[in-house]
């Protein structure tokens, strides 16, 4: 590795714009995200939707889909998450489109805005301002302002939550605050097991991160929820950590990506396997995981990572916090700064203009 990980000041200094900062200040986030979405001027709905379509890209989706996950776990309407300038053609006045742009300047979901508005949609924006506020506001729809200045995949707390409590307030989920009190406390609980002061020999993220080093990391999640995780530590391999990374999930893997593991053992042992369990599988679902795994076998190096916590939601950020500390420290171990994004930068700028 490029970095000893219990170096604190090597990891400062590969580190300027403080990514580590950021994600040791995650619990606080997620408290001030459900604070503004208490505190929020949240008009009634005109009619109970039919559905719910979240669209965002990127950072500003991932929280689309931990909701979808709730939704699905807990909710009364169906839950889509676009990712496209374009909404599905069923948009219409009994859809409740959440619109979330961090900057709220992201050109695709700005596009979505505009389609959503024009079908006479239910809108809900959570931004933390940009052009999607203006517009949102002037247009008279529901406006959730979350503080700016982070780089969006890092602003998981402010998005989410806010998108989370809505629901609830609007009737749409049920009364979360037991879940959201076990999830906060737990998520600080965890900061102190994974920060940087934590040497290596005790700390799970810093472990890991070591094993995952120079390997094509690829994630499954064991049930819905995990399968977004799955996606969202994926993800973050790709930004923070500079790295390909690879994601499925169950049962859909034991379809199609399990003859690949087996018949391509030369490619496999370039992978790291990282299968995110659910504690109450069942029977049928554990069996499919053990007998998968186990015909992977040796091909490649396996880690196990079980969700900790007794209500989905805990669940769920307790297992996405981890992925984010791996992240952060695997870029460490590459000695690369977690924090810039030069690629997305630079397509950006070059569609700036450009028609959808």
């Amino acid at each position: 590795m490029a970095v000893d990980l219990d170096d604190a000041g090597a990891l400062k200094a590969l580190d300027p714009l403080d990514m580590m900062g950021l994600t040791l200040g995650f619990p606080e986030q997620c408290a001030t995200g459900l604070r503004l979405a208490r505190e929020a001027d949240l008009k009634p709905l005109s009619s109970p939707p039919s559905n719910v379509v979240v669209t965002g890209l990127g950072g500003s989706a991932i929280g689309g889909d931990m909701l979808r996950a709730v939704i699905e776990a807990q909710g009364r309407v169906p839950c889509g998450v676009n990712r496209d300038y374009h909404l599905p053609a069923y948009v219409g006045p009994d859809t409740l489109v959440i619109t979330a742009s961090y900057s709220g300047n992201t050109e695709e979901t700005l596009s979505a805005y505009a389609q959503a508005h024009e079908a006479g949609a239910q809108i809900l924006a959570v931004t933390s301002g940009g052009t999607l506020a203006e517009r949102a506001r002037s247009d008279g729809h529901r406006v959730i302002l979350v503080p700016g200045g982070q780089p969006p995949r890092s602003a998981t707390g402010y998005l989410f939550f806010p998108m989370l409590v809505a629901l609830e307030r609007l009737g749409l989920l049920p009364d979360q605050g037991a879940a959201i009190d076990e999830t906060i406390a737990r998520l600080r609980a965890q900061r102190d097991a994974l920060g940087p002061g934590v040497p290596a020999a005790r700390n799970p993220a810093k472990q890991l991160a070591s094993a995952l080093h120079g390997k094509v990391p690829v994630v499954h999640g064991t049930t819905g929820y995990l399968a977004v995780v799955a996606f969202r530590w994926k993800c973050q391999f790709n930004e923070n950590a500079k790295t390909m990374g690879l994601t499925n999930a169950y049962p859909e893997l034991d379809h199609n990506e399990i003859i690949g593991w087996v018949e391509a053992p030369t490619q496999a042992a370039n992978w790291a396997l990282v299968t995110l369990r659910d504690p109450d599988l069942s029977p049928k679902m554990q069996k499919r995981v053990d007998v998968t795994t186990r015909l992977i076998g040796e091909r490649a190096a396996q880690h196990v990572v079980t969700a900790e916590g007794d209500s989905l939601l805990a669940r769920m950020l307790g297992t996405n916090y981890l992925g984010d500390f791996v992240s952060v420290y695997l870029a460490y171990a590459y000695g690369v700064d977690p924090t810039v994004i030069e690629n997305i930068d630079t397509l950006k700028v070059e569609l700036a203009g450009v028609a959808a």
